[in-house]
């Protein structure tokens, strides 16, 4: 076992990716899969300029190949990402996993809602720092940022559900599809596709969540159980 594996089988920021693998064993075979995935491991940086261009360290890399080799093989897997490198790199990494096992993918490309929560990036990175994860997610929720500067939650949710969503309403049966985006748009798609509370709980890397519109319900394997949702008014009369 090399160093990259026993990262993968006992580190504590691949505890999230592990449970995710899991997650993906429950649930049913003919189930369209979307999973919401956050990019691999980069380095820290409070610096909003340099944050937003960091690339995956080799640590990400082979985690996240690791992460595809672990991906049920009987599934079509597609993948999206954000614009940012390190989400192209990590569904890059993840593909390569996928297919070392002989799985069938492919990368269609990027998506502009695993990114763009607002006009200013630069503000947003900043805004989150400074009132770290659950501060920055209230404020979003309760309306507290200029418009002009960062989406209203709401109106962002339901823009990326029609978009991330509607992607996988038009996939053949059994496919998975994996988006690779950020904690902030993941977090905040938690909360304003479900209403899942994010106290005490922040997503790491390769972290995320995945759910299934199946039986007229939503599926949702999230942080260790599957929860039966009903589906959002907003998304049935879209």
């Amino acid at each position: 076992m090399n160093k990259f594996e026993k990262i993968w089988k006992n580190g504590k920021w691949t505890e999230q990716a592990r449970d995710l693998i899991e997650g993906l064993k429950k649930f049913p075979e003919n189930a369209k899969i979307v999973l919401i995935l956050r990019h691999s491991h980069r380095k820290t940086s409070v610096d909003p300029h340099k944050l937003s261009s960091l690339k995956l360290t080799p640590q990400g890399h082979e985690i996240a190949k690791i992460f595809g080799k672990n991906l049920p093989k009987n599934r079509k897997v597609r993948l999206f990402h954000s614009i940012v490198e390190r989400c192209k790199e990590t569904a890059e990494g993840i593909l390569e996993g996928f297919k070392e096992i002989g799985g069938k993918g492919e990368i269609v490309g990027t998506l502009q809602a695993l990114y763009d929560i607002g006009e200013d990036s630069i503000f947003i990175i900043q805004k989150a720092i400074e009132h770290s994860g659950d501060g920055f997610l209230a404020k979003w929720a309760s309306g507290k940022f200029s418009r002009d500067k960062i989406k209203p939650l709401d109106e962002y949710s339901q823009y990326s559900a029609i978009e991330i969503w509607g992607l996988c309403e038009n996939a053949p049966e059994g496919c998975l599809d994996i988006h690779v985006s950020h904690d902030l748009s993941i977090m905040g798609f938690r909360l304003g596709w479900f209403g899942l509370e994010n106290k005490d709980y922040w997503v790491s890397f390769l972290g995320g969540f995945a759910f299934s519109i199946y039986n007229d319900k939503i599926k949702l394997w999230d942080r260790g159980r599957m929860l039966e949702l009903d589906i959002p008014d907003w998304w049935k009369n879209r």
